[in-house]
């Protein structure tokens, strides 16, 4: 495709052209550029920077999926209550009490510690922060929704 340049009037090519001689040009410095870089250092040997982190296991994955889906029905039960005790204060009618809304407070202060806690650890210690976080929410419904 051809155009042509509006400052000089001159066409333009839109494609590259490169012949054998193109990187033979005295402004390209290969062997400087070649002595200073050592493409293993940055690409191949990982001694010097360390490995790249590999991807959690099933177990840790699955932990993390459930943890986060109850520490969001947590935090959804918290707002629930929390908007159950505004509106009872504001309606006169009997809603839940203060020690409710800071059980669900506290437990969701909990939930949301341990989710970010699992989520941003690997391994075993992942795992036990998950468990946490279903710990608090079971403890939370056993003591405030079924006691």
């Amino acid at each position: 495709m051809r155009s042509r340049d509006p400052r000089r009037g001159e066409p333009q090519h839109h494609e590259i052209y490169r012949d054998s001689n193109y990187y033979d040009d005295e402004y390209y410095a290969d062997e400087y550029y070649a002595a200073e870089y050592d493409s293993s250092e940055y690409h191949g040997d990982d001694s010097r920077y360390g490995s790249s982190p590999r991807r959690a296991g099933i177990v840790v994955r699955a932990a993390r999926v459930v943890s986060g889906i109850v520490t969001g029905a947590v935090l959804v039960l918290m707002l629930v209550v929390c908007g159950a005790h505004y509106l009872g204060g504001e309606r006169d009618f009997p809603g839940p009490g203060a020690e409710s809304v800071a059980a669900h407070v506290a437990a969701a202060v909990v939930a949301v510690v341990a989710q970010v806690f699992a989520d941003r650890r690997r391994g075993p210690i992942s795992v036990f922060a998950a468990i946490v976080v279903v710990f608090t929410a079971s403890i939370l419904l056993f003591t405030q929704w079924w006691g």
